[in-house]
């Protein structure tokens, strides 16, 4: 669904800290464990590592709200699709009440990678400024998937096909579902440039000896306002897919998401142990 897109910006809020915010319930690791091996990775001393402590078991404190804003906006989802008719008044007061709570981290995040980086070598500064460099040419050239076998990226029409293709949508729905996904694919562009504005000026910001901590603020305002002004026509967009959808499609809509959801529990089980 299209309204994931909203949780990619949330993810930038972290980019380049060294630190990542996921786990699981059973054997989640405690905070001290966490910053252990950052400090191993960065190769920080005794002294270093316990500067930055306190900043990764604030970050890691975060880790179950964010899970929550995933699993309440994966909640309306299932519920609208299991309800004859989709509210996307609703819809859009969970996605912004959820995108609030990320930008009140913004200030948090800024100061962290603030710190992290007061704490970094050089040397180890210019190891993370080449991974996200990679990083950033990844998202530019943009995941073709399933048009990996062409020079051009994919259009609306292909989008939309792909998708009526598994959706098992009838002709008529498919051309009915077009006008949505073309609205949609309209602000790819905006969305794609807002993700590589951050990317920047975590570059730059790792670049420089010190970090401009307003100045990386302003630039995660600015990208999650652009995702904010957005929610309503994301809303508005489920609203018309769901009117598409026959109930049958709908409940199959609704148990793959389900499996997908189991999917991502279990791989929290094995996240931290492939990371440490």
């Amino acid at each position: 669904m299209e309204s994931f897109q909203l949780w990619k910006l949330s993810g930038a809020l972290l980019l380049g800290m060294g630190v990542f915010l996921f786990g699981c319930r059973n054997g989640d690791p405690e905070a001290e464990q966490v910053n252990a091996v950052i400090a191993e990775r960065l190769d920080l001393n005794e002294e270093k590592a316990a500067r930055v402590q306190p900043v990764t078991a604030e970050l890691w404190g975060e880790r179950e709200m964010l899970r929550k804003l995933r699993a309440d906006l994966y909640d309306q989802l299932l519920a609208q699709l299991k309800s004859k008719s989709a509210d996307s008044g609703e819809m859009e007061k969970t996605l912004k009440t959820s995108w609030l709570q990320v930008e009140n981290l913004i200030p948090k995040a800024a100061s962290a990678f603030s710190e992290y980086h007061a704490v970094m070598a050089p040397e180890k500064r210019a190891e993370m400024v080449e991974k996200i460099e990679k990083r950033r040419e990844w998202i530019q050239q943009g995941r073709r998937r399933f048009w990996s076998f062409s020079d051009e990226g994919p259009t609306a029409e292909d989008i939309n096909g792909k998708m009526a293709e598994r959706l098992n949508l009838t002709l008529e729905q498919e051309t009915q579902m077009l006008p949505v996904t073309e609205k949609l694919f309209d602000e790819r562009d905006a969305i794609k440039q807002a993700r590589l504005k951050v990317y920047d000026e975590v570059l730059a910001q790792l670049k420089n000896d010190t970090v401009d901590t307003a100045q990386l603020e302003s630039v995660l305002h600015s990208t999650w306002t652009t995702m904010d002004v957005r929610i309503p026509m994301v809303s508005d967009a489920f609203a018309s897919v769901h009117a598409v959808l026959t109930p049958e499609q709908r409940a199959e809509l609704s148990e793959k998401l389900e499996r997908r959801q189991k999917r991502r529990k279990n791989r929290r089980h094995h996240r931290w142990h492939d990371w440490h």
